[in-house]
């Protein structure tokens, strides 16, 4: 029990920090300030990957996926990958059984993460608000990450864990916008 309350927390805090690090770049202009929780991130993202191939085929997809949409734009973000890197060199990468399976994944996540990033950028509220709050809150990836436990079903606890961090993530961007920034 208290290792799954300690994998969701991971998962959670994973979000969390991430956000807090995005929101200190871009809403508080506090620069000097960012690299802290972007580290935090790093190492629970490095960790949250050495826990199982399911973990680190999800969290591979969205690091892909923010690279190749330009997402990752300033020089603090590069510490998390630094400590991802570093996180799962010291722990080491979990057992893969399933390359083909894995890979199949990979790219499936890959393309709803990056369907989430891009069009969070051009759907409008004005001309599309269902596709506006689709993208604005990324459902195209979790709801994937869902229908992927129906051929994968040990990718249920992945699954899971991607909508706890998206919590996280969404508290830490609601606490900047209606506590630190009003």
């Amino acid at each position: 029990m208290l290792d799954w309350m300690m994998y969701f927390l991971a998962y959670l805090f994973a979000g969390f920090t991430l956000k807090l690090g995005d929101d200190l770049l871009d809403e508080l202009d506090s620069k000097d300030l960012a690299w802290y929780p972007l580290a935090i991130s790093g190492v629970l993202f490095g960790l949250l990957m050495t826990v199982s191939e399911w973990d680190l085929v999800l969290l591979t997809s969205i690091l892909i996926a923010v690279i190749v949409s330009g997402k990752v734009n300033r020089p603090q973000f590069m510490v998390g990958f630094i400590l991802i890197i570093g996180t799962i060199w010291l722990i080491g990468f979990p057992v893969l059984t399933t390359w083909l399976d894995l890979f199949a994944l990979l790219i499936i996540l890959f393309l709803a993460a990056v369907l989430d990033e891009k069009g969070n950028d051009w759907a409008d509220q004005d001309h599309s608000p269902v596709a506006y709050k689709l993208f604005k809150y990324r459902f195209t990836l979790k709801l994937v990450a869902l229908f992927l436990i129906i051929p994968w079903p040990m990718f249920l606890a992945t699954a899971l864990g991607l909508w706890v961090f998206d919590f996280g993530y969404e508290l830490s961007g609601w606490i900047v916008r209606t506590r630190v920034t009003s």
